[in-house]
C-alpha cells in the first residue's frame, strides 16, 4: 500500500457506514507534530522533507446511519488564501466536500447534521464555501452541531488562538440559523456522540460511532495518525499536552475494551485501524 492514500474507504460499524473521503494535504513541521519525540524516532514513521515538514492528509467523513446522514470534520476547504498554501503544504487536489459527498451518492442538500472535533481551520474549513466571493454554508439544509467553547473561541480569537481560525469562514453558520451549541459530552444523533477530552484545544472532543454491539471512534487532532498512538507521541500544537496525555489514559482503555475501529484524520496512509497493546505500551496497524 503507498506510504499516501488517496482511496475513499467506507468502513461499517454496525448498521453505521462511514465513508473517509480526502481534502488534501498538509505538510507540518515534524518537531512541532511529535512534541518530544526524538526526530530519530518519529521520521521512521513520517519521513521528513527538506524543510523538516511530514506530509499529511486532511479526511472528513460522511456517515450514514439508518435514520441519519451526517459529516463529520469539513477538511480545509477555501478558508485559507492561497498565498499561504506554500507556507503549510496545502494540496487541494480534488472536488469541494459537497461534490465529494455528492459522488458518494447523497445530495449535499440531504446532509442533516455536522460535527467537528474543534474548529482549527484545517478542520473546519469546509463548513462554509465561497461563493461569488462571500461564505454560505456547505450543506444548506443541516444541523451544524457544535461544541460552545470551540466556537466562542472560533469566533472571536485572542492573540493566542488567531493563527489558527478564520472566523469569516464560520459565521455564516450561525447567521442562517444552522448553529447548535452543546456542551461537553453530547449525542449528534442516535449512534453517533461527542466524548469531550480538551487537550488539542481546550474543547476538543472526539466523536464516536456505536451501532449493534460495534464501535468505532474518531480522534480528531488528540490522535492525529496512526504513528501517534503511543501515549507520550502528543503534537506540539495541543494548547494542553499534560490534558491530552490524561485524555488518552482515560479513552484508549475504553477504545480497547469495544475493541472499537479507529479513524484517523491525518493519517497519509490508510486512514483507518485497530489500536494494539503490549504490556503497558500502546500502538496502532490499519485495517481494510
Amino acid at each position: 500500500m503507498s506510504a499516501y492514500y488517496t482511496g475513499t474507504p467506507e468502513t461499517r460499524i454496525g448498521a453505521i457506514r462511514v465513508t473517509s473521503l480526502l481534502d488534501g494535504w498538509l505538510s507540518l513541521d515534524g518537531g512541532a507534530m511529535y512534541g518530544i519525540v526524538p526526530k530519530t524516532l518519529w521520521e521512521k514513521a513520517l519521513p521528513a522533507d527538506q524543510n523538516n515538514r511530514v506530509k499529511m492528509a486532511m479526511r472528513p467523513m460522511l456517515v450514514r446511519t439508518p435514520q441519519h446522514v451526517v459529516v463529520v470534520e469539513s477538511g480545509i476547504g477555501h478558508a485559507v488564501p492561497t498565498d499561504l498554501h506554500e507556507r503549510y503544504g496545502i494540496e487541494r487536489i480534488g472536488p469541494a466536500l459537497d461534490e465529494q459527498v455528492r459522488a458518494q451518492g447523497v445530495d449535499p442538500a440531504d446532509v442533516e447534521f455536522v460535527a467537528c472535533t474543534h474548529l482549527h481551520w484545517d478542520h473546519s474549513g469546509g463548513l462554509c464555501k465561497l461563493v461569488d466571493g462571500k461564505y454560505l454554508p456547505t450543506f444548506p439544509n443541516a444541523t451544524y452541531v457544535l461544541q460552545r467553547g470551540e466556537w466562542e473561541i472560533a469566533i472571536n480569537p485572542s492573540n493566542l488562538h488567531k493563527a489558527s481560525y478564520t472566523p469569516e469562514s464560520l459565521k455564516p453558520i450561525s447567521e442562517r440559523g444552522q448553529l447548535k451549541l452543546i456542551e461537553g459530552n453530547a449525542q449528534v444523533v442516535p449512534g453517533i456522540r461527542y466524548d469531550f477530552t480538551a487537550g488539542h484545544t481546550e474543547n476538543h472532543a472526539v466523536i464516536w460511532f456505536e451501532s449493534n454491539g460495534e464501535s468505532g471512534v474518531f480522534f480528531g487532532d488528540l490522535v492525529p495518525t496512526i504513528s501517534h498512538v503511543p501515549m507520550a507521541w502528543i503534537s506540539a500544537y495541543d494548547i494542553n499536552a499534560g490534558a491530552s496525555y490524561h485524555a488518552r489514559e482515560g479513552l484508549y482503555p475504553n477504545v480497547m475494551a469495544a475493541n472499537a475501529r479507529c479513524f484517523f484524520y491525518h493519517e497519509p496512509g490508510y486512514p483507518v485501524g485497530r489500536m494494539l497493546r503490549d504490556k503497558s505500551k500502546y500502538r496502532a496497524e490499519a485495517v481494510g
